[in-house]
């Protein structure tokens, strides 16, 4: 057994595809099928559903794809600790992100870089659902989402901040300025925008809704908040995390939400190892330190 046969294994497993898997590989086809049937025959089990196409692994074989993308992460991880001094942190992080916390992680990346600054960090905007499929694969070294749906036996977390909503609205609209805005009087204040209802962050907002008998019912949706932006400056409000005013731009203000006052837990979540790789305790470390940005201030 070898590291190329269990990468041939992941490959095949994400194109469902012989050809595009080989292609993927830089390999031939027959190489790569002749590759994978030697790793059945060294393990003793089958691991592909056989046919002229690809029909998908036997149940082994998903056994087997999982231990199969945790030694190729750990491969990854090996070679960023030896790829530079020991006393310096190099390699590369890659980090899921919700879109409601994208502008806030920019202060952890940053503390990273001013105590390790040949890291590198690769940030990609998903969903909650996306960032555990992805820890899950190994396809990400760390995520920044609620930490109140992780799994303790399969993750380590911890708190960032806390995520607070409030109300935002073009400046000069006729509730700039109050205290706070109840959430029943929020779907009221204008033509509304918000997230995708496939994001957590929406589907929380519609949960805080329904349990006070209220209905979000939006004229405009976006898989991302700077892509609200412009509507809102425009007149449209929305109800989003209080981070959203780093990303939204000038133009813009907010108040915050109460009856009930919500709020949740972001945070980073890893998968647990038994041995974390250099950059990512050194990531950890940063976030022990975390400080919560603070919002800009809002034109009266």
């Amino acid at each position: 057994m070898d590291i190329r046969q269990l990468q041939y294994l992941v490959t095949l497993a994400q194109e469902r595809h012989f050809t595009r898997a080989a292609a993927a590989c830089n390999v031939t086809q027959p190489t790569l099928s002749g590759r994978i049937r030697q790793l059945e025959i060294e393990l003793g089990v089958p691991i592909i559903e056989r046919g002229k196409k690809f029909h998908g692994l036997t149940a082994e074989g998903e056994r087997i794809l999982v231990w199969a993308k945790k030694v190729l992460a750990d491969c990854n991880s090996l070679r960023n600790e030896v790829a530079g001094k020991s006393a310096e942190v190099f390699g590369k992080v890659n980090i899921g992100v919700i879109p409601s916390a994208d502008v806030a992680t920019a202060s952890l990346i940053l503390d990273l870089k001013k105590s390790h600054p040949h890291a590198h960090a690769t940030i990609q905007l998903m969903s909650h659902d996306e960032i555990h499929k992805a820890l899950e694969d190994y396809q990400i070294d760390a995520g920044i989402t609620y930490t109140q749906f992780s799994d303790a036996k399969k993750h380590s977390s911890f708190t960032l901040y806390e995520e607070d909503y409030r109300l935002f609205m073009p400046a000069g609209h006729r509730l700039q300025g109050v205290d706070a805005v109840e959430w029943e009087t929020a779907v009221n204040a204008g033509a509304m925008v918000a997230l995708s209802p496939n994001l957590q962050n929406r589907l929380m907002v519609d949960s805080t809704l329904r349990f006070l008998g209220v209905e979000l019912d939006p004229e405009i949706e976006a898989e991302t908040i700077p892509s609200l932006g412009g509507f809102i400056r425009a007149g449209y409000c929305a109800i989003l995390p209080e981070f959203s005013a780093l990303s939204l731009g000038a133009g813009i203000v907010s108040v915050p939400l109460i009856k009930p006052v919500v709020s949740h837990s972001i945070g980073m979540v890893m998968t647990k190892r038994e041995l974390e790789p250099a950059i990512i305790t050194s990531l950890a470390d940063c976030a022990a330190q975390y400080k919560k940005p603070l919002i800009p201030e809002q034109a009266d």
